[in-house]
């Protein structure tokens, strides 16, 4: 039996093509919730159903990483051992898919890791997410990488049993989402006039003591772009710090977000997430960040490293796309259950 576990809509973004494609070949798996982005998770019920298990009262304003670190372990570990026949199956470099992943190791289940490999090689950017997947690579027993890159830094760490190289369960979700589903009317509403806008998001920890330079930033170029600012409950973000001419909203669904992504004219943001939803799009990002573990998206014209520096570098959103082959891949969750019945059935 596997267990998915999750606890940001990220993780749930790049995990419910697996769920699909097990259930489309009548594969039985459980659900976890750790609850570390509750409100933003609710919309994906109607994508793979309510969670099996769901854990509560896991967020409080202003806790540590440990505190919401040790919740997450305690809970998950005493989930697992109700069964040690779960194979737990994690995505990504969140705190929830550390702490599942320590559980499962202390429990020893088989642990599958989607999404590994990715590196900076700097612990400290991005922070906590580079020493979270890092040392899940060296809990896991079996690794489903995006890249060759991916796959290569695994490598060098010594990790090369039982490491695959699928592409990345983004391209599914991208896919399904932008061919199953409506914008709604509120989205719609807002970009109906046809008018050209760039799309914006920021939240990153590491970004939070420049969140004002960033802003400053957006506030200058309000002044020549239309801009469209997604909030995040990480950051209180006071209407006061941006310019009336940007049009704030709150935190949208992930059908939303594909929308606002294919019909804007470019992306400037600090996500991991969109670096590769951008190239689904065919539209470039300007990336707010000073490292990648995404290089792919650079390297294919798709995107830029900025740091703090937008108004200097917005022109490289007008850049024609170079219609390379998505570094990302095709056919992704069919080939993780594929390798995954060849090992387990």
């Amino acid at each position: 039996m596997y267990l998915f576990c999750f606890g940001t809509r990220p993780e749930i973004i790049k995990q419910f093509p697996v769920m699909k494609e097990l259930k489309k070949r009548g594969i039985k798996y459980k659900t976890l919730f750790s609850g570390q982005h509750e409100d933003l998770i609710k919309d994906f019920i109607d994508l793979v159903g309510s969670p099996t298990y769901s854990i509560t009262n896991v967020i409080e304003h202003g806790q540590t990483l440990n505190k919401l670190f040790s919740k997450i372990l305690i809970k998950t570990s005493e989930i697992l051992e109700e069964d040690k026949n779960f194979k737990v199956i994690v995505q990504g470099d969140t705190s929830t898919a550390f702490a599942t992943s320590l559980a499962s190791f202390h429990n020893q289940n088989k642990l599958i890791h989607i999404e590994a490999g990715l590196r900076t090689n700097n612990l400290h950017s991005p922070f906590p997410e580079e020493g979270n997947r890092t040392l899940i690579s060296h809990l896991a027993d079996i690794h489903f990488c995006p890249t060759e890159r991916s796959v290569e830094n695994l490598k060098n760490e010594g990790l090369e049993e039982n490491v695959f190289l699928v592409g990345n369960t983004v391209v599914d979700s991208f896919d399904y989402i932008s061919n199953n589903t409506i914008i709604s009317k509120n989205i719609e509403n807002l970009v109906s006039d046809n008018e050209k806008y760039v799309l914006c998001t920021l939240h990153r920890r590491e970004n939070r003591k420049y969140i004002n330079e960033l802003w400053d930033e957006l506030n200058i170029l309000s002044e020549k772009r239309k801009i469209i600012y997604v909030k995040h409950p990480s950051i209180e973000i006071s209407n006061k710090n941006l310019s009336e001419n940007i049009s704030t909203i709150d935190p949208v669904n992930y059908m939303d977000m594909v929308h606002l992504i294919k019909n804007s004219s470019g992306v400037i943001s600090d996500s991991g997430g969109i670096q590769e939803e951008v190239i689904s799009a065919n539209k470039k990002i300007l990336i707010c960040r000073d490292t990648t573990e995404r290089p792919e998206t650079v390297e294919t014209g798709y995107g830029k490293l900025v740091g703090r520096s937008i108004n200097n570098n917005i022109n490289f959103l007008d850049m024609k796309n170079s219609g390379v082959e998505n570094p990302y891949g095709n056919n992704v969750s069919k080939k993780i259950v594929d390798t995954l019945q060849d090992l387990f059935i």
